[in-house]
């Protein structure tokens, strides 16, 4: 890891990886490289470091171009964000623009987890068939969580007494949250603050906050248990005359002591990480009532903030004489939960067998016109004299609906030949309950511009219709899509996502 006191021209960025999602608003980073270019070199440097550790492996036998790449992204990130993301993984050199999308698959960070505590623990918690986990994923920026049942599925390639191969099927939409560890990292500069005082915390040097993060990092966020307090070595360059006079003694409420802070477990209690441990709280309650029977047998917390001691007795207080029916537990080596799961998810992506849509998609096109319904202002006469409304949504999707992982949902649609060299559709969305009937109703956004060029058709007529399909595929992490005209021969389609909303929670 970079240290700021090696070199006083570098600047660490942390937390960029969120900036890629522009619906969040984060600030520019204090270098001003863009996000897709911060993500690009951390991917870049960390490749460099993986091929040369493969390369004294057996992995040295087989060429780089057929490894797959697996990359996990927040629950709760947009379509954009996502592909921001492929963008910044083509441009480190992972893949390139012309590999088979396959190459490189994304994961969400809850689901990565959830398939680490399946794989993991299953022997540990006795995981039957039908059981039901719920992943909550805390980590340095959000909260994630995601619902699955545990299929056990015969597999005759099986040795007779293993385990019977296990599958994952998604039970209601994941939720997620910014309520993770660095809230506690901004929550603790703040109470520091109105400890020493705002003009002293200005007068500390990079690389001293640097070291009173480490500590808060190292020490007190794994150790914090809700009682203990705390005694922190202050930065030698403060001056402790400046320093509020309340704070020049030992006390009950916290001072010093030479030279070392007291940080008493009230306060931080109260001041740093009740806030937003009570978030994560609200938020799994938020996530169980969607569970349309109310069924639950195991809550596992992972990630960096989920191996907390003090967020896993929070949690089991919280529940304990609830309606939940469950165990709950920090997984084993929980901070590395997500990128283990994600490792298994590459060597065998048919270990989510279906997921839940969070959001109606459709397009825009164009239907017969109804007098008595569709507004004047949307109705147009096609070439051949038929009245059609040109507002009309044509759902793909419905929010909330089941989706198998391969699932192809197809729409035909037709232009008249020869009117345009392409064709632009636009991909909606809507979190609404409702399916609704024009894409320009209150709630339904544009998420994505689909960029289809009209191929040369042989032996078709000017103004002639036209009849093509449009599959796309909504059941994986990412949306794909492709075109057919009938001809033979599949065309991939160029789909600009917009910087739509996130998923809501």
């Amino acid at each position: 890891m970079f240290n700021p006191s090696t070199s006083k021209q570098n600047i660490l960025l942390s937390n960029f990886k969120l900036h890629l999602d522009e619906s969040l608003l984060c600030p520019p980073l204090e270098n001003g490289i863009s996000p897709i270019q911060a993500v690009a070199d951390y991917l870049t440097v960390l490749h460099e470091h993986a091929m040369q550790e493969l390369s004294r492996s057996f992995a040295q036998n087989y060429p780089p171009d057929t490894f797959r790449y697996c990359l996990t992204v927040p629950a709760m990130w947009s379509d954009k964000a996502k592909q921001l993301m492929r963008q910044a993984a083509i441009r480190s050199g992972l893949i390139s623009a012309s590999d088979p999308s396959e190459r490189l698959i994304l994961i969400s960070e809850p689901e990565a987890a959830a398939i680490y505590c399946e794989e993991s623990m299953a022997n540990q918690v006795q995981l039957k068939d039908n059981d039901r986990i719920m992943i909550c994923d805390a980590g340095g920026g959000t909260v994630d969580l995601i619902v699955y049942q545990v299929n056990f599925m015969e597999d005759p390639n099986e040795v007779e007494g293993k385990r019977r191969k296990r599958q994952l099927k998604e039970v209601t939409k994941g939720i997620g949250e910014s309520c993770g560890s660095v809230f506690l990292d901004n929550r603790f500069l703040e109470l520091l603050k109105r400890k020493l005082g705002a003009h002293v915390m200005n007068k500390i040097s990079p690389r001293e906050k640097y070291g009173v993060m480490e500590y808060f990092n190292d020490t007190v966020k794994p150790e914090f248990n809700g009682k203990g307090d705390f005694y922190m070595e202050l930065p030698r360059s403060l001056n402790v005359d400046e320093l509020p006079a309340n704070l020049r003694y030992l006390d009950s409420e916290g001072g010093l002591d030479e030279g070392m802070l007291k940080l008493t477990g009230q306060e931080l209690k109260d001041q740093v990480f009740d806030p937003v441990v009570n978030k994560v709280i609200s938020l799994i309650k938020r996530q169980y009532q969607q569970i349309p029977d109310g069924r639950l047998d195991f809550l596992f917390l992972v990630g960096g903030f989920g191996s907390s001691k003090y967020l896993n007795q929070r949690v089991n207080n919280a529940f304990q004489d609830s309606q939940f029916n469950h165990i709950v537990c920090s997984a084993e080596r929980a901070a590395l939960a997500v990128v283990r799961g994600a490792a298994y998810y590459g060597v065998n992506p048919q270990l989510v067998v279906s997921r839940v849509s969070r959001r109606t998609y459709g397009v825009d096109t164009q239907m017969t016109y109804d007098d008595n319904i569709d507004p004047p202002s949307s109705r147009v006469v096609m070439p051949d004299g038929v009245a059609k409304c040109n507002t009309r949504f044509s759902p793909f999707v419905e929010k909330n609906e089941e989706l198998p992982v391969d699932h192809c949902i197809q729409k035909e649609f037709f232009i008249y030949y020869g009117s345009d060299k392409s064709v632009t559709i636009n991909l909606y969305a809507t979190e609404n309950d409702t399916i609704p009937r024009y894409y320009n109703q209150t709630g339904v956004h544009r998420v994505a511009k689909i960029s289809i060029t009209i191929p040369k058709i042989p032996n078709m007529r000017r103004n002639q219709p036209l009849h093509y399909d449009i599959r796309m595929y909504f059941g994986k992490t990412e949306i794909r899509m492709e075109t057919d005209f009938r001809t033979g021969r599949k065309y991939n389609v160029n789909c600009d996502f917009d910087v739509a909303f996130k998923y809501s929670s």
